[in-house]
């Protein structure tokens, strides 16, 4: 009895092991398939092959043709867990992924922060038939990751033209003097007949309250400054000037604002994130204090 009981459990262990094997050699390969975000739906693409003791492989980056190296790849099962690292100005941002793996499928999602924002991305592969098998995109893994040492940004044009459209947001943070939060809705950018310049109408709820604002932005291709005039629903208006030299980035200079007898500085950075996203990051000093981080906006394209 006891002899069958171990030759069952070695055979168990044989089972296990086989299909731990099998479930890593189905993981080599190229994957095709689409991002799937609140920005839309995208083309993507990973490959992955084992060098070694270890798993090494590329996906798709923030553009097109253009590729991550994908770090601490493990399988756990049909579980797959990875890490791609994006270079940018400000910070390294870190992408955690998560994928189950069943058959010829690779789903699941990526999360990273942006700017104090948590953001998740759904990703749908489907194995290459022509990158099945692991020496066949040999050739073809090798090269991307040669290239790998900086992951290029998204450069958007800098011109007034970016804003043109209807936008949804949503801004996370707290409240102040001059605005309520949180606070989300559509902003819709009508380009003036001067060609420089749109004009804005905010539509949404503050702290579950409707509200309604305005926006005038006035961009000058030669100096790369953008002007902007809000008039705020709380009858505030805030003016100021940022700098967009870089296409990544525009930066405000600190603007003043006195309000309910208080005298306060607001801070505040456009990132340019993609041709349908952008976020703000706003920062206030109250009184003459340091600056603090009030909130954060993500910006996505509707139309």
């Amino acid at each position: 009895m006891r002899r069958v009981v171990i030759v069952g459990a070695a055979l168990l262990l044989i089972q296990l092991l086989a299909g731990s094997a099998l479930a890593q050699a189905k993981l080599e390969g190229r994957w095709v398939g689409k991002v799937k975000s609140i920005q839309g739906e995208r083309d993507a693409n990973a490959t992955i092959k084992k060098e070694g003791d270890k798993y090494i492989g590329t996906i798709s980056g923030m553009r097109p043709g253009q590729d991550m190296e994908l770090k601490d790849i493990k399988i756990d099962g049909d579980k797959v867990t990875a890490i791609a690292e994006v270079e940018t100005p400000m910070a390294t941002i870190t992408i955690n992924y998560k994928f189950t793996l069943a058959g010829d499928n690779l789903n699941g999602q990526g999360a990273l922060e942006f700017s104090g924002n948590a953001i998740t991305f759904d990703v749908e592969l489907k194995r290459d038939a022509g990158g099945a098998s692991a020496p066949a995109a040999t050739a073809q893994q090798q090269a991307p990751r040669q290239q790998r040492a900086t992951v290029e940004q998204p450069q958007q044009k800098q011109s007034i033209d970016y804003f043109v459209g209807k936008w949804s947001f949503k801004f996370i943070g707290r409240e102040s003097a001059f605005a309520s939060a949180p606070r989300e809705g559509v902003v819709e950018f009508t380009k003036r007949a001067d060609g420089k310049s749109v004009d804005g109408v905010v539509t949404g709820t503050a702290d579950g309250k409707p509200y309604k604002e305005t926006f005038a932005l006035t961009f000058d291709a030669a100096t790369k400054m953008l002007t902007s005039v809000e008039k705020l629903a709380s009858g505030v208006q805030v003016s100021g000037t940022g700098d967009w030299t870089s296409p990544i980035s525009i930066r405000f200079a600190p603007v003043t604002i006195k309000v309910k007898g208080q005298t306060m500085q607001l801070r505040r950075t456009i990132s340019i994130i993609a041709a349908h996203s952008f976020s703000v990051t706003d920062e206030l000093s109250e009184d003459g204090g340091p600056f603090v981080r009030l909130g954060n906006a993500v910006y996505s394209k509707a139309q």
